[in-house]
């Protein structure tokens, strides 16, 4: 799964005072995306992307940009610092630069790069929409202890959006089938054939969640509900709970045309093969097609 980038560990340590070096990762984020930057490599002549360092750019000065830059935190002894798309010339995205989709790191070349791309989208969608508080108005600033937006006024204190959802595969095992389903377009980008999903609401536990989620989206009824595995899923700032679960009863679907576009019951044989390891959801997916799940 995305965040399993060993032999590399993890630091989200918060370090306010923490300072780059012109080798430090150089995150920028906006609506469009995570900033990549184009190299040649010279052993195989073909072209990759990377994050970028802030040595990469001659202008304006480091001192510049480190003056502007907000700590994030660290891969291994390498630092990671969010820097606002105003602080870079304006001409850059000319020089081997360009904003990728978040789309782009669930089948990047670099799992832990793909990593630290989305975990830093996390955090920059965190400060840009906690600047003002939500109960007086008040310009928020960044707590010296802790990883927070405070209100100076009013005292309130925001913390990172983390949500629960669940994922869940739903099987049938009279039939050795299990439910997949695909999202409509104005409901997600994600094209592939994927399980029930959905967050957890006020008051519920994830259990129920996953009883709802399948009902609501397409009618079937489970049983036999157990955990699986979770994982941070830092492109919806979501928690994801992956479970399996049993048909009970009729395995007739009715769907739920506002967020799907189909969905059907599929045999290890009929499940497409889909190699990527950044999700728990496609995990459980080819578990089942190999007969492990």
């Amino acid at each position: 799964m995305i965040q399993e980038i060993f032999p590399h560990q993890y630091h989200v340590e918060y370090l306010p005072e923490a300072v780059p070096t012109p080798d430090s990762g150089l995150m920028v984020c906006a609506g469009r995306g995570v900033l990549l930057k184009s190299d040649v490599n010279p052993e195989t002549g073909k072209t990759e992307e990377r994050i970028p360092r802030f040595s990469d750019f001659p202008e304006p000065p480091f001192e510049t940009l480190s003056a502007k830059a907000r700590y994030l935190f660290s891969v291994d002894n390498d630092r990671y610092f969010l820097l606002p798309l105003a602080a870079l010339p304006g001409h850059f995205l000319s020089k081997g630069f360009r904003f990728a989709p978040m789309a782009t790191f669930r089948e990047f070349g670099s799992q832990t790069e793909a990593f630290i791309a989305v975990t830093a989208s996390q955090f920059y969608r965190f400060y840009n929409t906690r600047r003002f508080c939500g109960r007086c108005g008040t310009e928020n600033v960044h707590s010296r202890t802790e990883r927070a937006m405070v209100c100076p006024k009013c005292g309130l204190t925001e913390y990172p959006k983390i949500s629960p959802a669940i994922i869940v595969a739903v099987t049938d095992p009279e039939r050795n089938k299990i439910l997949l389903t695909r999202y409509q377009r104005s409901a997600s980008d994600y094209r592939r054939k994927a399980l029930v999903a959905g967050f957890v609401e006020v008051g519920e536990t994830p259990e129920e969640t996953v009883k709802r989620e399948v009902m609501e989206e397409t009618g079937v009824r489970v049983k036999n509900i157990r955990p699986y595995k979770m994982q941070p899923w830092s492109f919806t700032d979501s928690l994801m709970i992956g479970y399996t679960a049993e048909l009970d009863g009729s395995p007739e679907i009715t769907l739920q045309t506002s967020e799907l576009c189909e969905a059907a019951w599929y045999s290890p044989e009929e499940v497409p093969e889909n190699p990527s390891t950044v999700s728990v959801g496609n995990e459980m997916v080819q578990a089942f097609k190999r007969g492990e799940l």
